[in-house]
């Protein structure tokens, strides 16, 4: 399916409504001082919304280590919106007309389709323009992370980082409807990732939709993968440890990680086997039974011990662009239970790392922990196949490696040498 296929209905409104844009202030972390003036540095413009589960907050630092001769400037859209509230007030709105009183049902809704509005998109990628090309000449490249706005500068070439788009919502086993009723968005999308010079994406599955349905070159998009957010540490591998019948969840967003179903689903198990567990770590639902452990949100650091003490990881999502939390269950040695859905595919090989069942079915599920309970040298032995798979595959060194080749390709004169040591980025204060 192309987009011109697509029906829908929508509310825009255009981003001339927008706040007037303040000068912009930088801030430098002694990166000008003592600096030879009359040979500035070079400068990367790298356009991201928040921190998105760290997964920002390691981009960045690629950045800096693979391009050591840049100081990398930073704008977060996020942060621009919160200080114009007339903005979001309207946003909303035109959110709730465009998509249905629906997404006012969780905060994480409300979130994901606030930056999913033609409207928002626009103003944002106004605001990017009227800032930065004026100093588009002191830029080599821009980037951006996802594509919910366009973060390129005019005559600057612009790379694109993303592991998800509107259109791979055709192929989840549950698609949500809701996203294709703004064609004017799905427009605005096309033409970014049409226009970009670059787009690395985390999985291959998004290469194939940018390709098929959104009509890229194929030359011009490249798989890079992604890293953990956690370090390989070791890890108790004894046939004991997958012996203690101890599942682990993480996740943010409950009801799209398939929550619901992971505690029916345990719940059952659970009857049967009295030393079972399950921790949550990362939300905190309503659940009251004596072997359920609600743990809610934790610091990053303070994650490990989790998975150091469980003996399967099971993530029965929904929908999932990647499941990056996979990827960190196996680098702790842990089996891996979750759902037959795009991110998954490529994380997880069914029947050698874990074990993948159909989303919401809570009796494959529940038949699922009870095989790796009766079977906890099953579970060694997928434990560590997984490690081993995924530990150079899914690594941030080779993802900031391959955009540096990306770069080199579209941006005339850029042979930095990668894998020198990092240096104070500059960040944009709105």
């Amino acid at each position: 399916m192309h987009l011109n296929q697509l029906q829908g209905t929508e509310l825009t409104a255009s981003p001339a409504t927008a706040l007037p844009v303040p000068p912009a202030s930088l801030h430098t972390a002694g990166a000008s001082q003592g600096r030879d003036q009359q040979a500035p540095r070079r400068r990367i413009l790298f356009t991201k919304l928040g921190s998105f589960s760290y997964f920002n907050d390691k981009l960045h630092e690629q950045l800096s280590v693979h391009f050591p001769d840049h100081d990398i400037e930073v704008f977060d859209v996020k942060e621009y919106v919160k200080q114009r509230y007339g903005v979001a007030a309207l946003n909303l709105l035109i959110e709730m007309m465009t998509y249905g009183p629906s997404v006012l049902t969780d905060r994480a809704q409300l979130h994901a389709f606030f930056f999913k509005t033609p409207f928002i998109f626009r103003l944002l990628s106004a605001a990017i323009t009227r800032i930065f090309a004026p100093r588009a000449r002191e830029f080599d490249f821009s980037i951006q992370t996802q594509g919910i706005f366009s973060g390129r500068i005019p005559g600057r070439p612009h790379l694109i980082y993303t592991d998800y788009t509107f259109m791979d919502n055709l192929i989840e086993p549950e698609p949500d409807r809701r996203l294709f009723r703004s064609k004017t968005y799905l427009r605005c999308e096309s033409a970014l990732f049409r226009q970009a010079d670059g787009i690395a994406t985390t999985g291959s599955f998004v290469e194939r939709t940018l390709v098929e349905h959104y009509g890229c070159d194929q030359s011009r998009v490249r798989t890079v993968h992604i890293g953990a957010n956690v370090d390989i540490v070791p890890s108790k591998t004894t046939v004991g440890r997958y012996a203690t019948n101890h599942i682990l969840f993480v996740g943010v967003e409950w009801k799209r990680k398939g929550g619901p179903a992971l505690v029916e689903a345990f719940i059952e198990v659970a009857r049967k086997f009295p030393d079972a567990r399950l921790t949550i770590v990362g939300c905190s639902p309503d659940v009251s039974h004596p072997q359920i452990a609600v743990v809610g949100q934790v610091p990053r650091d303070l994650v490990a011990p989790y998975f150091e003490a469980a003996s399967v990881f099971c993530l029965p999502s929904i929908i999932e662009p990647l499941g990056i939390a996979v990827i960190e269950a196996s680098l702790f040695r842990l089996p891996v239970i979750a759902t037959q859905i795009r991110g998954f595919l490529e994380t997880v090989t069914d029947g050698e790392t874990g074990i993948l069942i159909p989303p919401n079915d809570t009796a494959a599920l529940a038949a699922a922990m009870r095989h790796l309970f009766l079977n906890p040298s099953l579970g060694q032995q997928m434990g560590l196949a997984g490690f081993e798979r995924n530990r150079t595959r899914f690594d941030w060194n080779q993802v900031g490696k391959q955009l540096h080749e990306m770069a080199c390709g579209v941006v005339p004169g850029l042979t930095a040498a990668a894998g020198a040591p990092p240096l104070p980025s500059v960040r944009f204060t709105p």
